[in-house]
């Protein structure tokens, strides 16, 4: 199979003028809030390419007989160096859909009353043009009260995010607030699994973590009701872990307990793949490996997905977990 490339700047496709002269491209896609990103080093021994504008807009599909758009990215750092004559451009991930992002960066003020998660990320979505998708499990979280002074609202959200054990992340003009790493979609609904046939990978590694021994997690908060300290807990095996930090609320404290057990749990397996390119994986993907040894088995969830198209062909490397069951 032949890799193919199709990469469009500023609503003019490219790709012809790149044929022959794309060295590299490299795709990161990863879970969370973290950045997703774009790099391609270009032949420009003849300096025939004009540097493009920062804040280009780049839309990149990659795959086979079939192409697959692997997202949008504003092109942030670009690099020129000789010899030989060459030009990295670097992007960052965007979302077109998203309305005045210097708005969501910056600071501002307000508090939050009474109010459910699901109310503050629909509020917070709106104001940006984007559609809230909130995972059921916390929509009905409510906040008794919670100061954003001085902190933009992508600062805010990913903080009570993990005040409630969920991540934030952009992407297709949707804001979703998940609980990481499930192989959901924020509906509930089960990420169907791809299968990577044995063939396809060229080299594994997997490692087992000591941090994964806890079964249990422990967290504490202040009844003000009963004013006496109370515990919640999550897990059921033993050995337990216990927070050291006492919080004001009970469903803060159950969240809390719930995201470091997930955390503890994501630990014990982790895997790491490098195979022949495949565009279908991305962060939150599930996968399972056909024909591998035993301890390779099960489902496992995508951290990140690196695509590589070079000289050398189209390879994906992606780092994978699985979470215990509690």
């Amino acid at each position: 199979m032949i890799p193919k490339f199709k990469i469009i700047s500023d609503n003019e496709d490219i790709t012809e003028l790149l044929n022959g002269r794309l060295l590299s491209l490299d795709i990161t896609d990863e879970f969370g809030v973290v950045s997703d990103t774009a790099t391609l080093e270009i032949d420009n021994r003849d300096d025939a390419l004009a540097i493009p504008p920062r804040g280009a807009t780049l839309e990149i599909f990659i795959g086979y007989d079939q192409l697959y758009p692997m997202g949008k990215f504003i092109a942030d750092e670009i690099e020129i160096k000789s010899p030989p004559n060459t030009m990295t451009i670097t992007g960052r991930a965007s979302d077109s859909a998203m309305r005045d992002i210097a708005a969501y960066l910056a600071p501002r003020s307000h508090s939050w009353e009474k109010k459910s998660l699901q109310f503050i990320i629909n509020t917070i979505a709106a104001r940006y043009g984007l559609v809230a998708a909130i995972a059921p499990e916390f929509a009905g979280i409510m906040i008794t009260h919670s100061d954003q002074a001085d902190e933009s609202d992508c600062a805010f959200i990913q903080r009570i995010a993990e005040d409630n054990g969920a991540v934030v992340k952009i992407a297709n003009g949707k804001m979703l607030f998940i609980e990481p790493l499930t192989g959901r979609f924020p509906d509930g609904t089960s990420i169907p699994t791809i299968s990577i046939p044995q063939e396809n990978v060229s080299e594994y590694r997997m490692r087992l973590a000591d941090r994964g021994k806890y079964g249990k997690v422990i967290a504490k908060y202040y009844d003000f009701d009963k004013a006496k300290e109370q515990e919640v807990s999550t897990g059921a095996a033993s050995p337990v872990f216990t927070l050291r930090e006492t919080f004001i609320r009970r469903a803060t404290a159950q969240a809390r307990a719930k995201a470091k057990l997930a955390a503890i749990q994501c630990g014990t397996k982790t895997l790491s793949l490098k195979m022949i390119g495949n565009p279908l994986l991305s962060a939150e993907s599930k996968i399972a490996l056909a024909g591998m040894p035993d301890d390779l088995g099960g489902e496992w969830i995508i951290k990140s997905a690196k695509h590589s198209i070079s000289s050398s062909g189209y390879t994906t490397q992606v780092e994978a977990t699985q979470r215990g069951t509690e």
